[in-house]
């Protein structure tokens, strides 16, 4: 089942990849009009958590929000599509930059680098800009369980220079790469297991927040750098670089490990709060310690 639905899913790709750009704009947009018009348990996700969020939001944001989600998911995948075939001056002719002197200051000091990311904006866009124009990655991703489409993506993002690596014995892989001082990038705003996770406060809710990346700059003397890239309409994005956060070593690592979080969550925070629609309200994010509210 598995094999078959890669091949029509290969099959998809290859009539996409011949359409002419406005063709294949038009598929994805009504692809994610039918999402939204389906997607009722989605929507309700989206709504729970934006009211739970801004308490006097209205029903129109919400909806717009709801619609912009499901766009907004579908541009990954057409991003990933699109970015196996782009030239270098294509795709540099959609991008802006901004505060990208925080990266290179710390990389001709040769300090050892974590970025930072959300579900926000474009997570494809930013991530090919990075890894081919900035610096390779050693990224971490969730594998899912059709192991042919988990070989196209990872195909698709090492293109650009990244290094794959999968969630299950991920630790290890990055602990290397920082040994060998190598730039690894880690997305960190989703709800996790509380085993593994440290008690933030985001938007002044509580939530979890993996613990990783703040155990990993303080063990290597590691600077966090919160990045995304921030949709401006018509295929043009603006990929931005956010204050980096000091490494925290004091006699006291539980606080030093608390107080790297919550400085990363204030910093996922803003970068939310510049459009809020694009970050991925689909994430069931204060399930930790909320869940009645997805009831």
């Amino acid at each position: 089942m598995n094999k078959m639905t890669f091949k029509l899913f290969m099959i998809f790709i290859f009539f996409i990849k011949i359409l002419p750009q406005f063709m294949r704009d038009s598929i994805f947009k009504n692809l994610a009009k039918i999402l939204y018009i389906i997607g009722k348990k989605s929507n309700k996700v989206i709504e729970t958590n934006l009211r739970f969020v801004f308490k006097d939001i209205s029903k129109e944001e919400i909806t717009e929000i709801q619609k912009y989600s499901y766009s907004n998911m579908l541009s990954w995948g057409q991003s990933i599509i699109e970015n196996l075939d782009v030239k270098d001056e294509e795709f540099l002719k959609n991008i802006e930059l901004e505060n990208i002197e925080v990266f290179h200051k710390l990389k001709a000091q040769n300090k050892r680098i974590i970025f930072i990311s959300a579900h926000y904006g474009n997570m494809e866009i930013m991530s090919y800009y990075v890894n081919k124009f900035v610096t390779p990655l050693v990224q971490v991703a969730r594998a899912s369980k059709n192991k042919e489409f988990d070989n196209f993506l990872v195909k698709s993002r090492e293109k650009s220079g990244s290094k794959i690596v999968f969630r299950a014995g991920a630790l290890k892989h990055l602990v290397r790469a920082l040994k060998n001082n190598k730039v690894i990038s880690l997305v960190i705003d989703q709800n996790v297991n509380p085993i593994n996770a440290i008690n933030v406060k985001l938007f002044a809710k509580d939530v979890y927040q993996s613990s990783s990346t703040a155990i990993l700059a303080r063990k290597f003397d590691a600077y966090i750098i919160p990045a995304a890239a921030i949709n401006l309409g018509n295929k043009k994005y603006k990929i931005k670089f956010y204050e980096a956060i000091s490494p925290i070593k004091t006699e006291n690592e539980k606080d030093d490990l608390f107080q790297s979080s919550q400085l990363q969550a204030n910093a996922l925070e803003k970068i939310i709060l510049e459009d809020k629609k694009q970050w991925f309200w689909l994430h069931k994010r204060f399930k930790g310690f909320y869940d009645e509210i997805y009831k």
